[in-house]
């Protein structure tokens, strides 16, 4: 098994299509197929299923997605630090971050740093909140980019609101209510519910729970996901339906639409997350143009 191999299954797991993620990777289409193939063959099961020319992950696939993203998580970070203690690297400012937040928010934030610290280095890590908070507590990482914070998470680091963003109702594409303009939450009461998993996002499954409640209703949960991608994939697959940041719309989701829900809205946080330890100037930079960047975004409406 080879770390190539692993890249590429994480992005097509996470685009649900070879092509964007053949494109994403500048790799051929049939090279990364071929090797998601001898990848399977080693492993002995299937990853994909192939349906009407889209991909979906088997239930192996959906088990195997979160420990591949953290062997070259782990594989990355170790190398970096082994460089940084015993060779000539400089020190690597090491930034965790959530799918949707990567081309408006993070790229552009580390472009200008980069420009600010020519000589200073910038990893960035695409982990979910579980793993982010991790890392953090193990200095494997420097700052962490995710959504609402499990309360009991609060008290160990420094928390930083970045913006508010509202929720949609996600829905398969054939579904009663998938033309509406804007629906109550309430409207799906009776509906059969994809959560986020609490062993990677923590406090996703009472946050739901929550919302669900204040519209006068107990949501009946009946799957629950690792990832943003394996949630748009489920729902897709008619397993039900989730509530999910408007913002999450720009990723792939082929097979499922976002319908606004009516007011009052429910929102979520974004926020910044840091060790309680002093900054260094560079890492001060960086969350100081995050923070902006991030302000300017939610001012936009994006």
């Amino acid at each position: 098994m080879e770390f190539h191999q692993l890249r590429y299954f994480i992005a097509a797991a996470e685009e649900l299509s070879i092509s964007r993620a053949a494109k994403r990777l500048h790799v051929t289409q049939p090279a990364m197929s071929r090797q998601i193939a001898v990848l399977e063959a080693e492993l002995g099961v299937a990853l994909f299923d192939r349906i009407r020319k889209r991909i979906h992950l088997t239930d192996p696939g959906r088990f195997f997605l979160p420990k591949a993203r953290q062997i070259v998580c782990d594989a990355e970070t170790s190398a970096q630090q082994l460089r940084e203690q015993f060779g000539k690297a400089r020190r690597t400012l090491r930034l965790g971050f959530l799918t949707p937040f990567l081309d408006d928010l993070v790229a552009p934030a580390v472009r200008e740093f980069r420009k600010r610290h020519p000589k200073a280095q910038v990893s960035l890590f695409e982990l979910p909140p579980r793993a982010q908070l991790d890392r953090l507590r193990n200095h494997e990482l420097d700052a962490a980019i995710l959504g609402n914070l499990d309360a009991r998470d609060r008290n160990d680091f420094q928390i930083h609101r970045l913006s508010r963003h509202k929720m949609a109702a996600v829905l398969p594409e054939d579904h009663r209510l998938a033309k509406k303009k804007s629906i109550q939450l309430k409207a799906l009461k009776n509906e059969s519910w994809i959560s986020l998993s609490d062993a990677f996002f923590p406090g996703r499954r009472d946050f739901l729970r929550s919302l669900c409640q204040s519209a006068g209703f107990e949501p009946n949960i009946v799957t629950e996901v690792d990832s943003l991608s394996l949630m748009l994939g489920a729902i897709t697959t008619g397993e039900g339906v989730a509530v999910m940041p408007d913002h999450t719309r720009k990723l792939p989701h082929s097979g499922s639409v976002f319908v606004p829900l009516a007011p009052p809205v429910p929102m979520t946080e974004l926020l910044l997350v840091l060790p309680k330890n002093d900054l260094s100037n560079e890492l001060k930079t960086l969350t100081s143009l995050i923070t902006e960047l991030a302000t300017q975004i939610a001012s936009d409406g994006r």
